[in-house]
């Protein structure tokens, strides 16, 4: 399913030559999947208190199936963006993060970053198989046809998978109840963790987004542009593995900081190349802003279990379903204000958000009160 997102630059292109719908309309359907993908994930992540993951996975499917057929089939703009955008991609990729997080945290606790983190960046690599498969469809059977052969095969690969899935145990209902959405944002921690996220995560997906324009307006070389674009996305893999692992083998907090850290420097690489001080150092900007993007999103599940331990499903989906409408704002942002305008905002943002993160308090976690005040981070 996050294969699908992340190869929409394949798929856009040729839905706009033969179809001959707009730019806009593609645009909203792209922009509509990280809105979709807040509330779903956020829903799964409370309704993993009564059911299974491997329910959730389902219903996950039955979304992708359902939506993709619906958007597929209705040969309209709306419905296309709806069930293919929304439902089948937004609604299946938020559903399934959360209950494939949930099935790593539960048989896996103390690899819980690693694996998550792994999880997360097989979600962006997977597009290295996504985009070619569509570009190579296409050709014989049209974009429509492309996207319904590739959809089925996910889907069927989907439903066996599930079906030979080992049997994952209900939430045991003589457990503590674990707290609900409105008392964890009420929980201190939490509420600062959303809001770095907020602040720090919307200079890498605007990043993404303006790459090739910003090199081209930076003077680099066409070239540049296209290995920029690589480079971003193997940071961005290398960045949920690596930080998540970080997240293990030392503290949520340190994973943090440290992704915090190199957020900044590359914001600062970034300001230093706009306004013409960089001294080459620009090309630095890709491989960090890609490690430190991908960062954030990699440490998200072990620093949910840190923060509200007995809540952990329902503090990650709050905190991955900010990590998605922060990715929105990042290109809504250069939209709104223009490149140049908006990136240098979201750098200051970005530059702010590291020492700020030092700032904020860190009480015990809200379900863990035997855990020390020092063993809890944002």
């Amino acid at each position: 399913m996050f294969g699908l997102i992340y190869s929409w630059g394949t798929i856009a292109p040729a839905i706009h030559v033969q179809s001959g719908w707009s730019q806009s309309i593609l645009d909203l359907t792209f922009s509509l999947t990280p809105l979709a993908l807040l509330p779903s994930v956020v829903m799964a992540g409370h309704g993993l208190r009564r059911i299974t993951p491997k329910t959730m996975l389902a219903a996950a499917l039955g979304c992708f199936t359902l939506g993709g057929l619906a958007g597929l089939a209705i040969a309209t703009p709306l419905a296309f963006l709806l069930g293919y955008g929304v439902l089948a991609l937004g609604c299946g990729a938020g559903l399934s993060t959360a209950a494939c997080i949930a099935i790593v945290s539960r048989h896996h606790p103390h690899r819980r970053g690693m694996l998550s983190g792994a999880l997360l960046a097989l979600y962006g690599a997977s597009s290295a198989v996504s985009a070619p498969l569509f570009h190579w469809f296409d050709g014989p059977f049209h974009w429509r046809g492309a996207l319904a052969i590739l959809m089925a095969l996910y889907a069927a690969a989907g439903w066996i998978c599930l079906t030979a899935l080992p049997a994952i145990a209900a939430p045991d209902r003589h457990a503590a109840r674990p707290a609900g959405l409105w008392r964890l944002l009420r929980h201190p921690p939490l509420r600062a963790a959303l809001g770095l996220i907020l602040l720090a995560a919307p200079l890498g997906s605007a990043a993404f987004a303006v790459i090739g324009h910003l090199a081209h307006d930076l003077g680099y070389a066409p070239p540049y542009a296209v290995a920029a674009v690589a480079v971003m996305a193997m940071g961005n893999g290398a960045g949920r593995l690596g930080f998540g692992t970080l997240a293990d083998l030392r503290s949520p907090l340190f994973a943090r900081d440290a992704a915090l850290m190199v957020n900044a420097l590359a914001a600062a690489i970034l300001l230093a190349g706009l306004t013409g001080l960089d001294g080459g150092m620009t090309l630095l900007f890709p491989p960090l802003m890609g490690l430190a993007f991908g960062g954030m999103a990699g440490k998200l599940a072990a620093l949910a279990n840190r923060l509200v331990t007995g809540s952990a499903d329902q503090a990650f989906g709050l905190l991955f379903g900010t990590f998605a409408l922060a990715s929105f704002l990042g290109p809504l942002a250069d939209a709104a204000f223009g490149m140049r305008p908006a990136l240098v905002g979201l750098a200051l943002a970005a530059l702010l958000a590291w020492p700020l993160a030092r700032l904020v308090a860190r009480p015990r976690a809200i379900d863990a009160p035997e855990r020390s005040a020092a063993g809890t981070g944002i």
